[in-house]
């Protein structure tokens, strides 16, 4: 992924209301980087405009403020920047979005990006 990807895949992403619970990230990393475990991932804090969004370094650690992992290939990267996220949930499907859900669901409740991921129509453990 490149700047000009990640910008329009960001503009793409639904408008979430600012929440008071601890900021959780939604990391999107390319399947290359991800695979060779080192690259970049690209962070997107939902519930809070504190945070900024862009790339940070990527060694194969999932970071304890990273609530939902990413995987996508450039054809859903593509498709994400051209279509919105109305066709995540149909890619994740079709395993061209890989998502990894990293915290417990109460966490994800607490910053704001549990409502996201039940709109990729992700299971979320209820514990």
């Amino acid at each position: 992924m490149d700047e000009a990807r990640w910008t329009r895949l960001l503009e793409r992403m639904p408008e979430i209301e600012e929440v008071a619970g601890p900021p959780l990230a939604v990391a999107f990393i390319g399947s290359d980087d991800f695979a060779a475990k080192r690259g970049r991932a690209w962070l997107w804090w939902p519930g809070s405009r504190a945070r900024t969004t862009g790339p940070v370094a990527y060694d194969g650690r999932h970071p304890a403020d990273w609530g939902l992992l990413l995987v996508m290939n450039d054809t859903a990267i593509a498709r994400v920047g051209a279509d919105g996220t109305a066709c995540m949930a149909h890619l994740a499907r079709l395993l061209e979005i890989k998502p990894f859900v990293l915290r417990q669901r109460d966490e994800l409740d607490a910053s704001g990006i549990l409502e996201f991921i039940e709109s990729l129509e992700l299971a979320t453990p209820k514990h």
